[in-house]
């Protein structure tokens, strides 16, 4: 997906945002201000990747007591939610989803997991 103008304006001004928020940058660590700055969007563009996964793992969260088991086909009970660990391209991410149990397979299922299958 391409960033459209749109897009381009809040990222834009999410910027201006943050930049009067935290102030000068600092670069008495860095190599140049170029790289002080490069160092801050990156922090900047790793959390974004965290809250994105996060959203989209919640996303899909279904709070149902029952949800059916993709191995025998029988309705499992919702057991509580599982945290996991994704590591993707911008490092790990911690998400919670949540966990099933199926009484004629005798074991655990992740709907999401079968999502993502898709």
């Amino acid at each position: 997906m391409a960033i459209t103008d749109v897009m381009q304006e809040r990222i834009a001004a999410m910027a201006r945002e943050l930049a009067a928020e935290w102030g000068e940058v600092d670069e008495s660590n860095a190599l140049s201000w170029l790289d002080a700055i490069e160092t801050r969007a990156v922090e900047i563009g790793d959390a974004m990747h965290a809250e994105l996964v996060k959203q989209k793992a919640g996303a899909c969260r279904t709070g149902e007591d029952e949800s059916t088991c993709p191995q025998c086909g029988h309705e499992g009970r919702y057991e509580g939610e599982r945290k996991r660990e994704l590591i993707g391209r911008r490092g790990p991410v911690a998400i919670c989803e949540p966990e099933y149990f199926c009484p004629a397979c005798l074991r655990a299922f992740f709907p999401v997991d079968q999502r993502d299958r898709r």
